[in-house]
Order: structure tokens, then sequence, then C-alpha cells
């Protein structure tokens, strides 16, 4: 474990502490974060913003998904259909804004959406256990071919959402409907 002792620029956060997963956290903290993603807030800059996964413009229904995803709070999720009722449209096409989501994941947090059964789905093209045909694999598949998903279990679990070994969410009060 790292920690950063004897600092005059130091927090309290980085120093020694009896509670491991606290220092865990704090280090983790300033290891992961990374510069801000800008993210256009103006008509007029959004007209012409490029998406850097696709080369393309945003669209403005993308902008719609992205402006509703970003306002779900860390330790909280919510589901595909959920922001498709809010927009009035499908839970398809949100998860096909999300699945090319440029501002991940940070201001833009799609790690928090799942599926509204409450099972993990997809991120970043990945669908927890199934290959690209739709075939269900086993889990030890699981581990070693869907790195993309499970960096989602990941995240979501840094925030205190947790599934169990099968992809469904474990405590459900923890959803957030609009």
């Amino acid at each position: 474990m790292c920690s950063i002792v004897n600092n005059p620029y130091t927090s309290d956060l980085l120093k020694p502490n009896t509670n491991d997963s606290e220092n865990e956290l704090a280090n983790s903290m300033i290891i992961n974060s990374s510069p801000p993603i800008y993210y256009p807030i103006t008509e007029n800059d959004r007209k012409s913003f490029k998406n850097l996964k696709t080369g393309r413009i945003i669209t403005e229904f993308q902008f719609k998904v992205y402006d509703l995803c970003s306002q779900i709070p860390e330790g909280y999720v919510s589901t595909y259909k959920s922001l498709a009722t809010a927009l009035s449209s499908s839970p398809r096409a949100v998860g096909n804004a999300l699945r090319v989501n440029p501002f991940a994941p940070s201001p833009v947090p799609c790690h928090r959406v799942i599926a509204s059964n409450f099972f993990i789905g997809g991120f970043d093209g990945e669908w927890f256990g199934k290959d690209k045909k739709g075939k269900v694999c086993d889990q030890d598949d699981n581990k070693n071919k869907y790195e993309k998903v499970n960096s989602k279990l990941e995240r979501l679990a840094k925030e205190g959402i947790l599934f169990d070994n099968e992809g469904w969410l474990i405590e459900s009060q923890r959803i957030i409907n609009y």
C-alpha cells in the first residue's frame, strides 16, 4: 500500500490510519484521478462537437442521454429503461448512446446504468455473461474475456454498489428512477 508521510501538502486522508480500507480508497482516488473531460454545455458548442470514440458529431439525443446520466449520484444506479422513459425513447437507444459515451466516467458516469431487471447489463459494447453472438458463457470465461464489464463492476463496487457472481444487483434500494 502506498502512503505519503511528512509532506506539508498532504491532507489527513493520506496519512497512516488504523483503517486500511480508508487509506486504500484515498490512495486509489489520487492514483486513478485523471484530468477532467471537457463537456460542452452551450448549444453552439454541442452542434459541432465530435465524439473521439466514433469520429462523428454527437447527436442531440445522445447529449440528452448524457445530460440525464450525469445526474446519477455516486453510490446509486439507474436503468436503461428509466432513462428511456424520461426521454420518451427506448432502452436500446439509450444503451447505444452510452456505448459510445466519450465523457466516461466523469462527467457522464454511464457505468451507473444497469438493466431494468437489476442485472449488470453491458459496458462499452460488452454484455456480461454473453459472447458477441448472444451465447451464454460460463463464469470462468467471464473473468478472462469480459474486462470492460469487469471494470464496470469494479467501479460500482468502489461506490458501494455490489452484484452477485451471476451479475445481479444485491441492494435494489440504490436505484434511481426518473
